[in-house]
């Protein structure tokens, strides 16, 4: 299971289980994202490869318009993913 929740229009908190099987609604869920974002990962359990791909498709455009997209909150899990990936050198995460 996973789920996008809106807590503002500049605020998510993702839930539960981020792989291929929901990809492409988390990418439309997180295209409703417009200007500096931030991205919760308190409730997020696990993330594939292709959950990172949406992030880094969300963080992309968001960029390319000038915008900021922070990610908070990560479980020590899930930033090593970001890390070993060499991504916390490129995404901001807090």
């Amino acid at each position: 299971m996973f789920e996008v929740r809106f807590e503002g229009e500049d605020r998510v908190r993702l839930v539960g289980r981020l792989d291929a099987a929901q990809a492409d609604a988390a990418l439309a869920a997180l295209g409703r994202l417009q200007g500096a974002s931030v991205a919760d990962f308190s409730e997020l359990e696990y993330i594939s490869s292709a959950g990172i791909g949406v992030i880094l498709e969300t963080y992309k455009r968001l960029h390319q318009g000038g915008h900021t997209f922070l990610l908070t909150n990560l479980s020590p899990r899930i930033r090593s993913i970001f890390g070993y990936a060499g991504l916390d050198r490129v995404l901001r995460i807090e």
